[in-house]
């Protein structure tokens, strides 16, 4: 099995720039008594996350079954879990310990609420795909979703939350742009299409809205690479889910930006990228 991407699991800055050392000047003679111009405040750009108290009109707070969307493990956990679960409930999920990925999951659920029980999937961990097994748990809507399965003889245990991403509506244009990490840079036209680069392969595919004309927070995501030779490999489908989601802008207490997470595999399951990419 092949794992390939990138991830910025833990709170990051609000964009770009460079690493490189300021030089120093040497300051020029004062030309009058008055007192200097104070320096000038960068501006923190980003956004307030959406409510889950007062979702936008067709998120999937709003319109969902309560068990679909984004689901996060605490803030106050060591180590940070995304999952998404599509209106058919196919889950998906990457975890990390702040920026280096610890494990994946794809499988699929049955609900009778507030119970939910895996009956397919499979974890995969250093590069070793292991069942999963014996998965059930329950879930409150929209609020938590606990439970366990087992793979490789281990135990594994959820607690999630519902993630305040789920609040937000969006359209098939919310994608729409150039979205980066690392050596991974994918850009999106307004059909969701898109061309660019997973770590170094070369990629097309496309980003659509899993459920078309809605405005649930959940994509689709499909491409193929472009050569042969490359990981992501020409003629192979690798597809999966993708969401927008939110990252502290760092310096400020109320501001976020979006970023999109990916998680996808090839139908045989023998290759796995995922990725959480800024806007540029």
């Amino acid at each position: 099995m092949s794992l390939l991407g990138s991830f910025a699991l833990a709170a990051c800055g609000g964009g770009g720039g460079g690493d490189t050392a300021p030089t120093s000047q040497a300051a020029a003679p004062a030309t009058s008594a008055s007192a200097p111009a104070p320096a000038s405040t960068p501006v923190e750009t980003g956004e307030a996350l959406p409510s889950l108290a007062t979702p936008q009109a067709g998120s999937t707070a709003a319109t969902g079954n309560g068990f679909e969307g984004i689901w996060t493990e605490p803030a106050s956990s060591s180590s940070r879990t995304t999952a998404m679960i599509d209106p058919t409930n196919n889950i998906s999920y990457v975890t990390g310990l702040f920026s280096f990925v610890t494990s994946t999951f794809f499988g699929a659920a049955t609900t009778a609420a507030p119970n939910w029980t895996l009956t397919s999937g499979f974890e995969t961990r250093s590069n070793i795909r292991y069942p999963a097994t014996a998965g059930s748990g329950t879930y409150t809507a929209n609020q938590t979703l606990t439970g366990s399965y087992v793979a490789n003889g281990t135990t594994v245990n959820l607690a999630l939350n519902y993630d305040p991403a789920n609040a937000l509506a969006v359209t098939q244009s919310s994608v729409t742009g150039t979205w980066a990490q690392n050596s991974t840079s994918l850009t999106v036209d307004g059909a969701g299409n898109f061309t660019g680069n997973i770590l170094g392969c070369g990629v097309t595919g496309t980003l659509t809205l899993t459920t078309p004309g809605s405005n649930k927070n959940l994509y689709t995501m499909t491409t193929t690479g472009t050569t042969s030779t490359c990981t992501l490999a020409a003629g192979v489908t690798y597809s999966g889910n993708a969401a927008i989601t939110f990252l502290p802008v760092s310096g400020s207490t109320t501001l976020y930006q979006r970023t999109i997470v990916y998680l996808i595999k090839a139908t045989d399951n023998s290759v796995i990228a995922y990725g959480q990419l800024s806007k540029q």
